[in-house]
């Protein structure tokens, strides 16, 4: 079945804008609001993440060490690691039963033998631990921490002028396209390049409103492949006669390359941080 990627794509944000917007009707988020102390704006710097990021460093020391032979060095990380463990694991309360001790007291047991064997299988049991932990809340803290509010970007509609909320600027920018399939079916072939016209404008301000969150300019979605496809589009409407097939396949790319995979990566997050 061959999906239209202009209709899809109205339904799609029509669908996701309440991710843009104010969140009503999402499930409560279920991250513990001690969390906040540690993450800004509360915080200066995410120091919950840097305190597991270095705690991460001396466990990973543990292992180099044991492979390296040199068990001193293994024990001194272990000393460290075991203290980043506790300290982290008092930051948030709710959170304990995601620090289990008794791993990590049977790692330091082995580390003070010399058996290899026993002291990585005792290390697995902790990594195990982390990763059980990661696997519950590791996703939720990267979006509502890491993600920035797509209700708080504003775009200037290159057409009205006017300063709009990103969830009607994406309804703007999917009618548009849409209007080039629809206009065209109807025969009206200079409708068509009108919607092209402001389409391909408001894709342009789409493309700089990335900026908003993105340090760069992203290298997907917006890029060079897309606004190539969005000139043999403009070129396809400006052939006579017009081939349907033609204009379709390409609406069809631009769809499923930028569209399509830009709400993959986005839309998840947004749809949490609206919680």
């Amino acid at each position: 079945m061959k999906v239209h990627w202009g209709i899809l794509l109205i339904v799609l944000v029509l669908v996701v804008s309440p991710a843009y917007g104010d969140g009503k009707g999402v499930a409560i988020n279920t991250l513990p609001s001690s969390l906040d102390s540690f993450y800004p704006p509360k915080a200066e710097q995410p120091v919950y993440l840097f305190n597991m990021l270095t705690m991460d460093h001396f466990f990973l020391g543990i292992a180099v060490d044991v492979m390296e032979g040199d068990m001193q060095g293994a024990r001194d990380n272990f000393k460290e690691f075991n203290s980043r463990y506790l300290e982290t694991l008092e930051m948030v309360p709710e959170w304990k039963d995601h620090y289990p001790l008794e791993p990590v007291k049977k790692l330091g047991t082995e580390l003070a033998g010399s058996d290899n064997g026993k002291i990585m299988a005792a290390f697995g049991e902790v990594g195990k631990s982390c990763h059980e932990c990661h696997l519950t809340t590791m996703v939720q803290v990267h979006q509502k921490y890491r993600w920035q509010d797509f209700a708080g970007i504003k775009v200037k509609d290159p057409l009205s002028k006017e300063l709009t909320e990103y969830s009607t600027f994406k309804q703007y920018l999917s009618t548009s396209m849409a209007g080039i399939s629809v206009n065209l079916r109807q025969g009206q072939i200079e409708n068509a390049r009108q919607q092209f016209a402001g389409f391909k404008e408001r894709f342009k301000a789409l493309k700089a409103s990335c900026l908003d969150c993105h340090e760069q300019q992203p290298k997907y979605y917006v890029d060079e492949s897309v606004e190539s496809l969005l000139d043999k589009l403009g070129q396809a409407l400006n052939k006579e006669p017009v081939d349907p097939g033609e204009v379709m396949k390409l609406t069809q790319g631009i769809g499923g390359e930028s569209c399509s995979k830009c709400h993959l990566v986005h839309v998840p997050a947004a749809f949490a941080g609206a919680r």
